[in-house]
């Protein structure tokens, strides 16, 4: 049994020196195998000792013919000799000196549009107030919203309206005055009131902010060098403007007219009369007379006679006047009858039609009164009256037949209405919708049947409408403008009031 454990204790004296060589290799890192498979010269050498990268020591033996030599690597942080070179990037471009204003005397127009050219080089825009867009902030603060107003897709210009291209010169300006019912047309209309506020662009939007392209034709505003001298501009931005209450009619008219009074019928004889008119000096001597003198003297004959026969010593207010002196006195007044039956017309606010051949208006008749009343209404009594870009036209009614049938009389209780519709270009002549923009329409009803014939008592008038309609013109035959634009110089900032009914209206 002893000898049996001598035996395994020596067993285990021999094993343990080979394992502890192992467990030694297993734990030395990599770079002590690196070592151990070098050469014995770099075993010798320390750390400082390695060979410099550049090229072999100075005195070392070359290397033999056919072997590799490994070429010495570049440090990380050399420049790469392969590498582009990027080209100097140029100067931003400075922006573009065109400003805007939009002039709004009034909330119901007209306004102006003016563009000026503050920079030292012409540029090009395009000058057409359908490029116009508003943003229109009401301050009622039950309806407080934002109106958005702009020309419809078949009137504004798809692109750069190459016919309204204007150059303008250092110091010039274009200017054109136009209805703001133009963009804010139908409903919108009521957003133009005192107080609100307005924020205006002219033509394009500019890129979205997540797009990193640069802006891309049309522009509102470019430079007509090459290579240009400013940046262009997709749109431009007036200052913000709040629109006024107005004036009163009377203030309004005053300012209208100018405030001059006209002259008295002194201020008139008092002036010298011409040499060689007796006329005039007749008048002038008779105006010379004092007043004293024309109450002294008789005015006719008549008057002259009676006062010399009446006997001397008799006032005239002794005399006892006629019958007829003592029946005058203040004009009757004729009896109105209020209850009596009578129509009021009324049309449509606005009508908005793609071209002159679909151009409709409704107009309704209402009975007005309080008693019933018989009446032929037709569409050939319509008249009406328009105003547009071409000038004023008259759409005249058709004279009184006598043939109307009985069963085109109707009866309207009070209160009561008929409503009738009817193409404009059946009744206008055939020129007066050629032009796209804005018309203003005023109807009339002539009730010209009396229909005695029938032995009726029908009601007969000439009722002109209470209100107009608002017309806008998408698409016809002529352009939105018949000549071409033209720039003015820019007013000074103390005339600007002066010269804005000196600017160019089309």
């Amino acid at each position: 049994m002893r000898t049996r454990l001598v035996r395994i204790a020596c067993l285990f004296t021999s094993i343990a020196p080979t394992a502890a060589a192992v467990m030694g290799l297993a734990s030395s890192p990599a770079p002590a195998l690196a070592e151990e498979k070098s050469s014995p010269a770099q075993q010798s050498e320390g750390p400082g000792s390695a060979l410099p990268t550049e090229g072999p020591k100075a005195g070392a033996a070359p290397p033999p013919a056919g072997s590799k030599v490994a070429a010495p690597k570049a440090s990380v942080g050399a420049p790469k000799t392969n590498a582009k070179k990027k080209a100097p990037e140029s100067p931003p471009l400075p922006p573009s000196p065109a400003r805007l204003w939009l002039i709004a005397p009034s909330p119901h127009g007209p306004w102006t549009l003016r563009i000026d050219n503050e920079g030292e080089r012409p540029m090009r825009i395009p000058a057409d107030v359908r490029l116009l867009r508003l943003e229109v902030d009401t301050l009622n603060k039950r309806t407080k919203k934002t109106v958005r107003c702009a020309a419809p897709a078949g009137l504004k210009p798809s692109g750069f309206p190459e016919r309204r291209a204007l150059l303008l010169a250092p110091g010039q300006s274009y200017m054109e005055h136009f209805d703001p019912r133009l963009l804010c047309f139908g409903k919108d209309e009521a957003a133009l009131a005192g107080g609100s506020v307005v924020r205006t662009w002219y033509g394009w939007g500019p890129p979205p902010k997540w797009s990193k392209k640069p802006p891309a034709a049309p522009f509102a505003a470019e430079s007509t060098d090459d290579p240009p001298a400013f940046a262009p501009a997709p749109g431009l931005a007036a200052p913000t403007v709040v629109l006024s209450y107005g004036l009163p009619p009377k203030e309004a008219a005053a300012n209208d007219a100018g405030g001059a009074e006209p002259a008295s019928p002194v201020d008139e004889t008092a002036q010298p009369p011409a040499p060689g008119d007796k006329a005039a000096q007749s008048s002038g001597d008779k105006a010379a007379q004092p007043t004293g003198d024309k109450a002294a003297q008789p005015r006719d004959e008549k008057a002259a006679q009676t006062s010399a026969d009446r006997p001397a010593g008799e006032s005239p207010e002794k005399r006892v006047p006629s019958d007829k002196s003592h029946s005058a006195g203040p004009p009757i007044k004729p009896i109105v009858d209020a209850n009596a039956p009578r129509l009021e017309l009324t049309s449509e606010p606005w009508s908005d039609a793609a071209s002159p051949r679909s151009i409709v208006v409704r107009v309704s008749a209402k009975n007005a009164g309080r008693r019933p009343m018989t009446v032929a209404i037709r569409s050939r009594m319509l008249e009406f009256h328009v105003a547009g870009p071409n000038g004023e036209t008259s759409c005249a009614a058709a004279p009184p037949t006598g043939a109307i049938p009985r069963d085109l009389f109707r009866t309207l209780k009070p209160g009561a209405s008929a409503d009738v519709s009817l193409l404009l270009r059946e009744v206008c002549p055939a020129d007066t919708f050629n032009r796209e923009g804005l018309y203003e329409v005023t109807a009339t009803l002539h009730a010209n049947e009396p229909g005695s014939e029938l032995g009726l008592d029908a009601y007969t008038a000439v009722v002109p409408a209470k209100n107009t309609t608002l017309l806008r013109v998408k698409s016809a035959p002529e352009p939105f403008y018949a000549a071409a634009p033209r720039a003015v110089p820019t007013p000074k900032p103390e005339a600007s009031q002066a010269s804005e009914h000196e600017a160019h209206d089309e």
